[in-house]
């Protein structure tokens, strides 16, 4: 697929009838009060970003995506909704993490997105590029009251051990989606992000109830934070199974039928 027609299928997927996350864009209102800060990582080209832009008002969005090609994408719409309305900008080419140090990036040209690693079930076009690393810490504003979005492809523990500030400020919320697939450079999973959320004693629920990915996360000083865990972690956990112990092939032909649905779908709007 090239770039352009890959372009046209995520605007339609981001912004067109059949949207994805049709329900979390609905409900993003209700995450973003009280909201000043909105950090958009992994914004692709930038659909958070632009409904963020949409409900604040003279508010800083900050939008990170480490493909290159997205990138230039993002920061052309990053420009344009800024003149649009009263919130302040910033596209930044970057991969969020708990380093700094530049890093290989695996992007695909498609409508797939990349990340740190190939997930070879998705797509067999990956292609390395080197990305700056930052740390969300990088963009903390202390006492700020602020919303994050993580979407980075199975290394959101990276990105959450490198928020110590935000996790210690107790005015951050975090809007994570947590992939199957989990860390395959590192071997962590599902499991060890919820782990690491209940110690650092943060709540956690879906966003929806029809989309299973997404999760709202949030400080709770002094509250038990429990009911919310077992509620979710029968779903997470099998996500962390499916996605170590579950044949490959079967995982390769559930992403095949995936993509096929997805590609029919765009091909029909």
């Amino acid at each position: 697929m090239e770039l352009q027609e890959a372009f046209e299928h995520l605007y339609s997927t981001y912004f067109g009838e059949n949207q994805h996350e049709r329900e979390e864009i609905e409900n993003f209102p209700t995450l973003l009060r009280d909201c000043r800060l909105f950090i958009d990582v992994g914004a692709s080209l930038g659909m958070y970003t632009y409904y963020a832009n949409q409900h604040l008002e003279n508010a800083k969005i900050i939008a990170v995506e480490a493909d290159p090609d997205r990138y230039e994408e993002l920061k052309k719409n990053c420009a344009k909704w800024e003149a649009e309305g009263t919130n302040k900008i910033i596209a930044v080419h970057a991969a969020m993490s708990d380093e700094r140090t530049p890093i290989r990036f695996y992007k695909t040209g498609s409508q797939i997105s990349g990340g740190f690693f190939p997930v070879n079930e998705r797509s067999d076009a990956y292609s390395e590029v080197q990305v700056d690393q930052v740390l969300l810490d990088d963009f903390y504003e202390e006492g700020v009251p602020t919303l994050v979005k993580i979407d980075v492809e199975g290394a959101e523990l990276r990105v959450l051990q490198g928020a110590n500030r935000h996790l210690a400020g107790a005015t951050t919320r975090f809007l994570i989606e947590m992939h199957w697939w989990g860390d395959r450079d590192r071997n962590t999973t599902t499991a060890d992000v919820l782990r690491f959320l209940y110690k650092k004693n943060f709540s956690i629920q879906k966003t929806v109830r029809v989309h299973t990915s997404n999760y709202h996360v949030e400080p709770a000083p002094g509250a038990s934070v429990l009911p919310g865990y077992v509620r979710v972690a029968p779903l997470l956990l099998a996500k962390a199974f499916y996605g170590k112990y579950v044949p490959k092939r079967i995982r390769n032909l559930r992403e095949q039928f995936l993509n096929h649905r997805r590609r029919r779908k765009h091909a029909r709007h």
